[in-house]
């Protein structure tokens, strides 16, 4: 399952996709489809051709657990207050110690806004969290979060990252700022991928081939895919 969302975008790499193919997988009655299709396309003006959507380059700039050369990155679109995404956050988790060394989790923001008043501001947090403490800080307090939807509060999120060895009063002038880019960024990416809700998850191979998939998979769902990723880079 998958919350829908209505929000409207307000702002060297092998795994940069210029126009691959696209496995598509998608939920219907709670089944997974797959079929050959191509990432949602814009026409670019005054040419009628078609732009094909870009899942976003992995680079040390992303918030990334795992191995640093994997075969397939798990790129999950997330929104910290969605209690799918809770569900799905330790489903990958899984996903990761099962095929170690194999897929690595790439974490990007797809805040919910029209329904999730506290998912914007976690983001902003996560990102504060981050830049002042590093790729562990990000992800130990992403799970802290998730741990803990039922308290989300600008005091949690300062308790939270403190706790980490986080400094407060960087910590607090970070969240003042309110700088939202990166979230914006991935917002408008997911979007522009065919997400309106959330977990919206993205497989990218290191052959540039993704699978995408909607809504809070069980495990053997996911493994399944995550095997047909695999699987597409022997082709």
């Amino acid at each position: 399952m998958n919350e829908e969302t209505t929000n409207t975008s307000r702002a060297s790499n092998p795994y940069l996709v210029p126009g691959a193919i696209v496995l598509a997988g998608v939920l219907v009655a709670g089944a997974v489809v797959f079929g050959r299709t191509t990432a949602p396309a814009n026409v670019a003006a005054g040419t009628g051709k078609t732009i094909e959507a870009e899942v976003l380059p992995v680079t040390e700039a992303d918030h990334v657990r795992g191995p640093s050369n994997p075969d397939v990155y798990l790129i999950e679109y997330a929104d910290y207050q969605c209690p799918y995404c809770d569900s799905f956050h330790k489903t990958v988790q899984e996903v990761l110690k099962e095929y170690e060394g194999k897929v690595a989790w790439v974490f990007r923001y797809f805040p919910l806004d029209s329904i999730h008043p506290e998912a914007r501001p976690a983001s902003i947090a996560a990102e504060c969290a981050a830049s002042l403490g590093g790729n562990d800080a990000f992800w130990s307090f992403t799970d802290k979060i998730f741990a803990n939807q039922r308290d989300m509060s600008r005091e949690a999120y300062i308790s939270v990252a403190t706790g980490l060895g986080v400094d407060k009063a960087a910590f607090e002038a970070c969240l003042d700022t309110g700088d939202d880019t990166r979230v914006e960024r991935d917002l408008k990416n997911g979007m522009d991928l065919g997400g309106n809700g959330t977990p919206y998850t993205v497989l990218l191979t290191r052959k540039g081939d993704i699978l995408k998939f909607s809504g809070a998979l069980p495990i053997a769902q996911v493994k399944t895919l995550v095997d047909r990723a695999l699987a597409s880079i022997k082709k």
